[in-house]
């Protein structure tokens, strides 16, 4: 899965502003290219959030959290990434709090890329040099460098 097609500079948020999992979520949401959607559009995607992390939490552990789900509001498939300079309290399964936060939001007929990007994803989390350049990424062409996307120009 190419990256560069689901998340553009402008959604990525570096440093992200801590706080409860609640509003590190809407923070990642309002960075989404939601486009003609608006304010109905916003609306979806949190209810879609929210509803996928009352079933489980998406905080996977090792400080970081996927939080995703699936709506009609959005075209295909939009990503969004936070990191925050401390860590927060995010409901993890290894009960450790956060750091790294990848929103990832789709239409629900976009169900293969989907799957493919939390596949692309996990694997990029798993590389221990990747995840250490995420934390101690400065701005989103440093988070962009360590997801493996190349600089735009």
């Amino acid at each position: 899965m190419d990256l560069s097609q689901i998340l553009q500079p402008q959604s990525i948020l570096v440093p992200l502003r801590e706080g409860s999992k609640e509003e590190i979520i809407r923070q990642l949401v309002d960075a989404l290219p939601l486009g003609d959607g608006g304010p109905t559009a916003r609306e979806e995607v949190l209810k879609a959030v929210f509803e996928r992390e009352k079933v489980m939490s998406t905080g996977i552990g090792r400080g970081v959290a996927l939080p995703h789900g699936k709506c009609e509001a959005v075209p295909g498939l939009l990503a969004a990434v936070g990191i925050t300079k401390n860590p927060v309290p995010y409901e993890a399964i290894d009960g450790k709090p956060c750091r790294i936060f990848v929103l990832l939001v789709a239409n629900p007929r976009t169900t293969h890329p989907h799957i493919q990007a939390l596949a692309t994803l996990s694997k990029i989390l798993n590389d221990p040099a990747r995840k250490s350049a995420l934390e101690t990424a400065r701005n989103p062409a440093d988070v962009l460098a360590a997801l493996g996307i190349p600089a735009a120009g």
